[in-house]
């Protein structure tokens, strides 16, 4: 419990998808992982680079994976909505998944000549859902061992991964809001310390004008105050001092 608490205080502060991103992955290498695959597929689609994360401990297996375009056939997009939605992968597994053809297995062995012999997977979406989204945490140890993991971690490793996936997604949507000129110019005299009657003065408007572009400010950047907008609103870029 206390891991999973530790866990969600420090990636549920995380301001931006990458802050959220490296707690995320450090924490999984704290399990002995090598680090950790994030990403999606839409059924109907064939998915492109940009929709695939690897974490900076994988840059070797990340360039061969991309030079061979192996999102385009990685068996855990394909297949992960028919397996639980917690399952082994790597080399070590494959006598359980005698359905890989040929192209499956070739795509698995290129992680195993970078070392990455077995991993767990978690899937985040539903099994209907158009677009699979899901992690592989991938590794190098033998399969006694990796069983030995998701034995004692495997469910606090699945309910972080869900915590990181969403919080990930709600950064990626607020960092995607953009803000009106009027909303940022709002933000802007806020900053400069002006409140409500103030700010209307300088752009001659009605107070309740003020108001509205600020609560739309708020909405979109999903703070709870005009403070944490402002804030969210400089971290994130959209508006600069």
């Amino acid at each position: 419990m206390k891991k999973l608490e530790q866990f969600a205080d420090q990636v549920l502060s995380a301001d931006s998808p990458q802050a959220a991103w490296e707690k995320t992955i450090g924490f999984f290498e704290s399990f002995g992982f090598k680090g950790a695959v994030y990403g999606q597929r839409r059924r109907d689609i064939v998915p492109t680079a940009d929709d695939i994360w690897f974490s900076d401990q994988l840059t070797e297996w990340k360039a061969a994976y991309f030079k061979q375009k192996d999102y385009e056939r990685d068996p855990l997009f394909i297949y992960a909505p028919n397996l639980p939605s917690q399952f082994m992968t790597g080399i070590q597994f494959l006598p359980d998944h005698a359905y890989l053809t040929q192209e499956d297995i070739a795509v698995i062995r290129r992680a195993e000549a970078h070392g990455l012999t077995s991993g767990i997977a978690l899937r985040m979406s539903r099994e209907d859902d158009p677009v699979v989204k899901g992690w592989n945490l991938v590794s190098d140890l033998s399969r006694p061992d990796i069983e030995a993991v998701n034995e004692q971690f495997g469910t606090l490793l699945h309910i972080c991964a869900a915590i990181a996936h969403h919080k990930i997604g709600r950064l990626e949507n607020l960092s995607q809001a953009s803000l009106s000129n009027r909303e940022r110019e709002c933000l802007l005299l806020l900053a400069k310390g002006y409140r409500t009657a103030r700010i209307a003065e300088h752009m001659s408007i009605q107070a309740v004008t003020v108001d509205l572009h600020l609560r739309n400010a708020r909405a979109k950047l999903g703070a709870r105050t005009r403070e944490q907008a402002l804030a969210t609103a400089i971290v994130t870029g959209r508006i600069h001092l």
